[in-house]
């Protein structure tokens, strides 16, 4: 139940932002996803015309990944944007546990 809870709260922390991208002189989309305030991964579908499988074509990878999800850049593909946010919020860290007291209520 306690674990629930805490991935349910980075899952809500997860926002996602779509971009056009260019890489390698073709334009391609692209999504940011954010925890909070702070970018924790870059995505790119896969568009024909770019050298990958054509199985693997206009599925999302993960190509860059900071911060808290430094660890999470040798992922899978995935069907759809949706899909990487729940993968990233299942293997990011818990948020840190909120202070008992603050401080401005010390005397």
């Amino acid at each position: 139940m306690f674990g629930r809870r805490t991935q349910a709260a980075v899952a809500d922390r997860l926002t996602r932002r779509h971009v056009r991208m260019n890489r390698g002189g073709a334009e391609q989309e692209g999504c940011l996803i954010y925890l909070g305030d702070e970018l924790v991964s870059v995505l790119v579908r896969l568009e024909p015309g770019t050298p990958h499988a054509p199985e693997h074509r206009h599925k999302w990878r993960v190509t860059e990944a900071y911060g808290p999800g430094v660890s999470l850049a040798r992922a899978p593909l995935f069907d759809t944007p949706d899909a990487v946010a729940d993968w990233i919020a299942d293997r990011l860290p818990p948020p840190a546990p909120r202070p008992w007291l603050d401080a401005h209520l010390l005397p």
